[in-house]
């Protein structure tokens, strides 16, 4: 069973009509990032989707799990906002928007020159505004690092320790601050 089917099977519990806008999210992303590869050989597509199961999982609403879809597509692709707007809404496109900005913060402050510390406070200071405007911006992203974690074996060692390292110190504390114990406790080991 491939992830998507998977994800169908989950995301049951929604109303038709919601997931009607999930499958449409789906088939947009997949033709979005129908050329990309991930470090591990596969298909790009099977990140959003992994993140699209982990909210599934957690019983989201069609707009988070859209989002979890689309959350790389205006970053990586020709994808804009204004195209997820247009087709999704704009609680999708907050959504995106907000976690593709947590996403950025990262190479930002690597660029900035940053110190540890100066970038781990910038990293938390940004995520907790983007917490005051939607909530379920933090949860994709929370899904989105922990998917990334669950492949984190196809990055170099030291980025491995990096991000490793931001994921105990930021988002797994997060994650349980929100009440996401399951996801805290996968993020820290």
């Amino acid at each position: 069973m491939d992830g998507f089917t998977k994800l169908q099977k989950t995301f049951g519990y929604l109303a038709q009509r919601d997931q009607a806008q999930v499958v449409s999210a789906y088939e947009f992303a997949k033709e979005a990032h129908q050329h990309m590869i991930r470090k591990s050989g596969e298909p790009y597509i099977t990140h959003p989707v992994a993140v699209a199961q982990i909210l599934a999982d957690m019983g989201m609403d069609a707009d988070v799990l859209s989002a979890g879809l689309l959350h790389d597509t205006v970053e990586d692709t020709d994808v804009t906002f204004e195209m997820v707007e247009e087709l999704f809404g704009p609680d999708v496109r907050r959504i995106v928007e907000g976690e593709t900005k947590v996403s950025k913060l990262a190479k930002f402050s690597e660029r900035a020159g940053f110190t540890k510390q100066d970038e781990q406070a910038e990293n938390l200071r940004q995520m907790l505004i983007a917490m005051t405007g939607d909530i379920r911006i933090i949860i994709v992203k929370l899904a989105d690092r922990l998917h990334n974690m669950r492949t984190l074996e196809h990055m170099p060692a030291e980025k491995q320790k990096r991000i490793a390292q931001e994921t105990l110190e930021i988002f797994a504390p997060l994650a349980h601050r929100l009440g996401i114990g399951q996801v805290k406790w996968e993020l820290e080991d």
